[in-house]
């Protein structure tokens, strides 16, 4: 028996050495899941707190503490305010138009719009975009007014383009509706809006605005460059020197930028984050079109022009060759003339060479008659003298 209780013992000691640590554990285990129970009940109560602060239950000052902290941006009735503002500005859109045909003349088209019950009415104006991604051809379509709505529930539009289109907007909006692509609708221009095209890469700018749209490649590379270091951090004499448009912005200890009177606040110097200048798209768009309608008034005008002066050139080559018949018949009879002339000189020469003949004859026969008229004179004088001396005679012999 000595030995079975040594045994007994040994069993005991065994069991109750198991027993302690198992115990142990169990204590370690209810400790563990106690710390776990107690930092999720912490955790459970930060998020029913930060659910009270994101649905704007908790108090004002919970809530600027908050976004302080940078634990939230914004409360969800402000985020809700943000989204109804985004839709308001942004106004009605239908995506998802599937565009029927294209006039080849005048550019007018139909679409057919995903959804009955539209309420688009005649003479709605809507900004078309191409839905696809700027790389796969996605691009501004044009500004057209609804002139008719009909097809299968109303769900055919037909629109006809605002401003007069040129043959190349014409045949892009061709391919477009041939490519089985879909067309956006919108009946306000979207915004520009900040960090829009922040995750862009450089090659996906440079589709975006290939070297074609520009009169000048450093205007190309100057927006380019805007849009890669929007919201990123500048120098304000860097962004000078590289003639970038917008701000840079003062910034926080924790990196935001400072805003005052709703917009970002600049620095004069040093370094910020680069703020680019927002661009107003349809001020841009309707700008465009109308320096294009009036440079194709001007086009016009100058071909109109260009036509009188072909027609008044062709007039004057005709009267140029009515005139040359002319020149050539008075040379013809300048030449004929000519030849008169120089017979009738050859004969004056002719005469006048008779005429000298004459006149020194003239004259000869004047110095015969002086001469014979000296010599009657003389004789005259002679026979006075004669006569004379006879009658003296004659007196002298008289008684």
């Amino acid at each position: 028996m000595y030995i079975w209780n040594r045994v007994l013992l040994g069993v005991i000691l065994l069991l109750s050495a198991v027993l302690l640590v198992l115990g142990a554990r169990a204590l370690k285990t209810h400790q563990y899941w106690r710390e776990i129970a107690l930092r999720l009940e912490q955790e459970l109560k930060e998020q029913q707190r930060l659910r009270r602060i994101l649905t704007g239950v908790a108090s004002p000052e919970e809530i600027e503490e908050a976004k302080q902290k940078g634990l939230i941006a914004a409360t969800l009735p402000e985020m809700e305010v943000a989204v109804h503002e985004l839709l308001l500005r942004r106004g009605p859109v239908w995506y998802g138009c599937q565009p029927r045909g294209v006039d080849p003349t005048t550019g007018a088209a139909r679409v057919v719009v995903p959804v009955p019950n539209h309420q688009i009415a005649p003479k709605t104006v809507f900004w078309v975009f191409d839905e696809r991604l700027p790389a796969q051809g996605g691009t501004f379509l044009g500004l057209f007014e609804v002139v008719g709505v009909g097809g299968d529930e109303g769900r055919e539009l037909q629109l006809s383009p605002i401003f007069s289109l040129s043959s190349s907007e014409v045949e892009r909006l061709r391919q477009s509706a041939s490519n089985q692509t879909w067309w956006s609708l919108y009946q306000l221009v979207p915004p520009d809006q900040p960090q829009m095209y922040a995750e862009f890469s450089r090659e996906q700018l440079e589709q975006l605005f290939p070297p074609g749209a520009f009169a000048r490649p450093e205007d190309r590379e100057r927006i380019i460059a805007e849009y890669l270091n929007d919201h990123k951090p500048l120098t304000v004499e860097e962004a000078k020197l590289r003639g970038l448009r917008g701000v840079v912005a003062e910034t926080d200890e924790r990196g935001n930028i400072v805003f005052e009177n709703g917009l970002p606040k600049p620095l004069t110097s040093g370094k910020g984050v680069f703020v680019r200048q927002l661009r107003d798209y349809e001020s841009l768009f309707r700008w465009f079109y109308r320096q294009r309608a009036e440079w194709t008034d001007r086009l016009a005008a100058a071909r109109r022009t260009s036509d009188y002066l072909q027609r008044v050139m062709a007039d004057a080559a005709l009267q140029q060759q009515f005139r040359q018949r002319d020149v050539d018949y008075f040379r013809q009879e300048k030449a004929r003339e000519t030849a008169e002339r120089d017979l009738v000189a050859d004969y004056r020469q002719t005469l006048e060479a008779k005429l000298e003949s004459e006149r020194a004859e003239i004259q000869r026969l004047l110095t015969e008659n002086r001469r014979m008229a000296a010599e009657i004179a003389r004789a005259q004088f002679e026979a006075i003298r004669a006569v004379e001396e006879r009658i003296s005679q004659m007196a002298l012999a008289e008684p």
